[in-house]
């Protein structure tokens, strides 16, 4: 099957709207930050290899396994990024909510 009929959509993003983005500096001479800092990239080194260990795997059992430690990895990262931006219960309740919405 082709591309005919296919429609691409492109993002593009305007300086005006990402200066008010929320982006969290770390301050590495800070110890929390420097901590923070190196598990979170850590867990993001882990969680490459854990897909390419997928991509691997043979076995159902193995593809289970890893799809497990994949989304444990996927839920601490996202407990660190909640911790550094000081997200209440409230706010991490709407934003894993938002993840679970039905997309277009």
């Amino acid at each position: 099957m082709g591309l005919e009929g296919k429609k691409e959509t492109y993002l593009r993003f305007f300086g005006q709207y990402l200066e008010r983005f929320p982006v969290h500096r770390l301050d590495t001479s800070q110890p929390t930050d420097k901590a923070a800092h190196g598990r979170i990239v850590k867990l993001v080194e882990f969680m490459l290899s854990l897909h390419k260990q997928l991509a691997a795997a043979k076995s159902a059992a193995q593809k289970g396994m890893i799809q497990r430690q994949i989304a444990a990895t996927d839920a601490e990262i996202d407990r660190l990024v909640y911790n550094l931006y000081g997200l209440t219960a409230e706010e991490i309740a709407i934003v894993e909510a938002s993840g679970r919405a039905p997309r277009p």
